[in-house]
């Protein structure tokens, strides 16, 4: 007992967690319409915010850096839900002008920026208000949104439009745009904002953008290891080849997501060296950290889990069954969740 106490105290200063709060990672499942919570670093599944609640298609979800709160977009109704991590209510709702993708939450957290897909806005949720502030035109079809490491400016990526385009947080104004030979998917920011690296449609692979003069640098070919990507992905939409990544913390490790091809490859910075492949499940299709960087997570959205990547040892140490096609995900440290644990998988 003395010895598993002393575990568990050098546990939590470690990882900075008190023992009043738990980290959790939050699986969005988009066909399920619910949403699988997984306790860390247990890795594992102590509940599910049902359909009940949420539904309707979810396609995103992101936490407060607090942890009391959880945002989650659903494209069917075409509106943002705010659920409290505590008690796994839905605190309020917001509705949109259309189709909302990826979200980002501004430094402060006082503005929800939410991309809508199928027009040329970002729109703004003034989350105090509780209502949209702001709409600014960024192009069509915006899908995915990154804030810079300082707070100022949001990056705004096109999937239709082929652009990043640059927005000013507090002014909403677009303040450049960075053209691509291709549709943008998921980005990444280096921590001294000097490069993009930024998977595009139709590519096995990345670009490196140098944002010193917004001109790609270098491409990057993911290894195919003799397999060839379905010709599909090429000629019909959305033409999604790869679609996650994750940097660390201290930017020396880039992962990258070879959706079609079943691996997660790492990348050393900034000499882009391959270092490691790492099988994981079918299809995965985002890539989030832990809170302390030790574990990178992988949503594999064709065999309904999410494998646990040891950032350290660059291996799939466990694979978590989930919902129906799991998507994007988030980590929260909660404070005083007040819902039963459901220990076990699915």
């Amino acid at each position: 007992m003395k010895v598993c106490l002393l575990l568990c105290l050098f546990f939590l200063a470690v990882t900075g967690v008190s023992a009043q709060e738990r980290e959790y990672l939050y699986v969005e499942n988009s066909r399920g319409g619910d949403i699988t919570v997984i306790e860390i670093p247990s890795h594992k599944v102590v509940g599910t915010i049902p359909a009940s609640k949420v539904g309707h298609h979810p396609d995103d979800v992101i936490a407060t850096k607090s942890g009391d709160t959880i945002y989650v977009n659903r494209l069917d109704k075409r509106d943002i839900l705010a659920i409290s991590t505590a008690t796994e209510e839905v605190l309020w709702r917001v509705e949109v002008g259309g189709t909302p993708h990826h979200m980002s939450l501004s430094a402060d957290e006082r503005f929800l920026y939410a991309p809508i897909f199928n027009d040329q806005f970002l729109e703004v949720i003034d989350t105090g208000l509780r209502k949209v502030v702001a709409r600014v035109e960024v192009g069509y079809g915006p899908h995915g949104t990154f804030l810079s490491p300082d707070g100022k400016r949001l990056y705004v990526g096109g999937l239709l439009g082929h652009q990043i385009a640059v927005v000013e947080v507090g002014t909403h104004k677009v303040v450049k745009k960075i053209q691509f030979p291709n549709g943008v998917r998921p980005f990444a920011i280096s921590p001294d904002e000097k490069r993009l690296y930024v998977q595009l449609s139709r590519l096995h692979g990345f670009v490196v953008v140098d944002l010193r003069d917004d001109r790609i640098a270098q491409t990057v070919h993911l290894p195919t290891f003799g397999k060839d990507i379905p010709t599909s992905a090429y000629a019909e939409f959305p033409h999604t080849v790869n679609h996650g990544m994750a940097l660390t913390g201290d930017g020396k490790y880039l992962f990258v997501a070879a959706t079609l091809s079943d691996f997660v490859a790492v990348y050393s910075l900034p000499d882009l060296d391959l270092v490691a492949t790492v099988p994981v499940g079918k299809e995965p299709g985002w890539l989030v950290l832990s809170r302390d960087g030790r574990f990178c997570y992988a949503s594999n959205r064709k065999d309904n889990s999410v494998s646990v990547i040891s950032v350290s040892d660059r291996k799939e140490i466990a694979r978590i069954a989930v919902g129906d096609y799991p998507q994007r995900m988030t980590t929260a440290v909660v404070r005083g969740r007040r819902v039963a644990d459901r220990r076990g998988g699915r």
